[in-house]
């Protein structure tokens, strides 16, 4: 995988949102699992986490930035997101900061796609940037577990949307 994937996908995401919306353009996951998949953050590829408990993913592998308050449901249960929303650092100095913030796409009481679709985009937007400036290992060690997985959560909620 390289930054022109990633922000070709996340270029795509922005310009198509509204067609995702209105269900007129079909959302391909799996190019957002692919993409996942390939940064090798998450120990397993994303997709077997779909079927995981909260708890077995909180004591397993998280990494605490998601609210996890149900232990039996499934991970595609949560309506907790964590978003990439910013970067700073030194890529010089291999010192990235990914930082975050919550969104909750059923914060309405009904699901609302533009709200995954928005993250998904942003969230590649900004991983796409430090991808093509520094070297994989920096995005892998800097990068959330949570935020990685929320993006795949976001990709198939999406999908069983449509």
């Amino acid at each position: 995988m390289n930054s022109e994937t990633i922000s070709n996908l996340a270029d795509w995401l922005y310009t198509n949102r509204n067609k995702i919306e209105d269900k007129s353009q079909e959302f391909d996951a799996q190019k957002v699992y692919d993409i996942l998949d390939s940064l090798e953050v998450l120990r397993k590829p994303i997709k077997t986490y779909f079927d995981m408990t909260e708890d077995d993913y909180y004591q397993n592998e998280s990494d605490h930035r998601l609210t996890l308050q149900n232990p039996d449901h499934k991970l595609t249960e949560l309506h907790d997101r964590v978003q990439v929303n910013h970067v700073d650092g030194s890529l010089a100095d291999h010192d990235i900061n990914f930082t975050y913030n919550h969104e909750d796409p059923y914060a309405t009481g009904d699901y609302q796609a533009k709200t995954d679709i928005d993250l998904m985009s942003f969230s590649f937007t900004v991983i796409g940037a430090i991808y093509d400036n520094t070297i994989v290992a920096d995005v892998r060690n800097s990068i959330s577990n949570d935020a990685i997985l929320t993006i795949g959560l976001a990709a198939h909620a999406v999908e069983a949307w449509q």
